[in-house]
């Protein structure tokens, strides 16, 4: 009866945590405590009754091969979730055998028919693990979610509070924000207290499939002005993809700030989205363009300003895109270009660093000929503390 009494009391505890960071409660969970509640559940009975290790776990599934799971089998596998921990750093699972031994146990095996009502169900069990790791099973994301997964989705997550739980709702709806239900859903966490929670937001507003909702323009300017670095690294190098010009001062803003420097090549990113839009091509503007150019004009440079890692984001072209592209940006000229990324490499306080891409994004987007001329003006500037290490590179792209 102690036993009892202590399960619920843990639960009860874990019920009332809201950030990723309560050890003692996850520890608590993942040694069995919270599991005993359910001591009268055919499928937890099965998951206890073999060692809690990945070739017990295996072996808890008898069904032979092309046969169909039980619906214990299947549910056991998901509440074996419910014993690993959460990291607290991370807000994740922490290393675990579950997902490996899952995967061989449901090898060459057909899922129970209820397979679906099963996930749904587990959308309420008392472990944030179990919950968090139903709904990622239960939605599609490769050729989208189906109405009836959203539904279930959104009816799990409405009262839901645990930041794991509400990281993978948010992961596991990203691409889905055209509905109006999901839009809503995700815009509220724009402010949740969990910084894991907004980036997952950050994610799922920053993304092509969230072009022109409604709503989507406020929700990532908010994110653009988070606390959070991460928070803000994710939503600045990614509202690019919603090509949305009106974004482009407020970038321009962050690229004009020294004291923002971690951020340039995040803004840099989305501004290289508007105007070459690797690898699909699509997207052009002229001011998102000027933009990036202005920026690597920019002096006096320093080791941080251009930040290195702003070239690599038009570093790569798709072969079979890029000649549409061409036609289209009629903004871009190839030895403008070129002599841009020319004269920021050849500055001594640009960090060297930059040369290999910026080598690579003259030799995709210009001419044999501009690259040659690049490496000549390097070779000519004696002043250049990392020459050869810059001629390297160029060597490299010219072979």
């Amino acid at each position: 009866m102690k036993k009892v009494l202590f399960s619920f009391a843990i639960l009860a505890l874990a019920a009332t945590m809201t950030a990723c960071g309560n050890k003692s409660a996850q520890n608590a969970e993942s040694a069995g405590e919270v599991a005993e509640v359910n001591d009268d559940s055919p499928a937890m009975r099965l998951l206890n009754s073999v060692p809690f290790t990945e070739e017990g776990l295996v072996s808890m599934v008898t069904t032979p091969e092309k046969g169909t799971l039980t619906a214990d089998e299947y549910e056991a596998m998901y509440l074996a979730y419910s014993k690993v921990p959460i990291d607290e750093k991370t807000c994740e699972l922490e290393k675990n055998f579950v997902s490996k031994a899952r995967t061989a146990a449901f090898k060459n095996r057909k899922l129970p028919e209820n397979s679906v009502e099963i996930l749904k169900n587990l959308m309420s069990n008392a472990s944030p693990q179990v919950r968090g790791q139903a709904i990622t099973a239960a939605t599609g994301k490769l050729f989208g979610a189906k109405n009836s997964e959203i539904a279930n989705d959104l009816s799990a997550l409405q009262n839901e509070k645990d930041p794991y739980v509400l990281k993978c709702g948010v992961e596991a709806l990203s691409n889905e924000l055209k509905d109006p239900e999901v839009a809503k859903f995700v815009f509220g966490l724009v402010e949740n207290e969990s910084p894991f929670v907004r980036r997952k937001v950050a994610i799922a507003v920053g993304n092509s499939w969230s072009k022109g909702v409604d709503g989507v323009k406020d929700a990532a300017l908010k994110l653009m002005a988070d606390k959070d670095e991460n928070t803000r690294k994710l939503i600045l190098g990614g509202v690019g993809k919603l090509a949305d010009e009106s974004f482009i001062p407020e970038l321009v803003k962050v690229l004009d700030d020294p004291a923002q420097e971690k951020f340039h090549g995040d803004a840099v990113r989305s501004l290289s989205t508007m105007w070459l839009d690797y690898p699909f091509h699509k997207n052009t503007s002229k001011a998102a363009y000027d933009a990036t150019m202005n920026y690597l004009k920019k002096t006096p440079r320093t080791n941080k300003v251009p930040a290195w890692a702003a070239f690599a984001t038009f570093s790569t072209v798709a072969e079979k895109e890029i000649g549409a592209w061409k036609a289209k940006a009629t903004y871009f000229k190839p030895a403008e270009f070129a002599k841009v990324l020319t004269d920021a490499i050849n500055d001594p306080e640009t960090n060297w660093l930059a040369a290999a891409p910026a080598a690579k994004a003259i030799k995709a987007l210009c001419s044999k000929s501009d690259l040659e001329n690049m490496r000549k003006a390097i070779e000519a500037n004696s002043a250049l503390k990392q020459q050869k290490q810059i001629l390297d590179v160029i060597d490299k792209e010219l072979k």
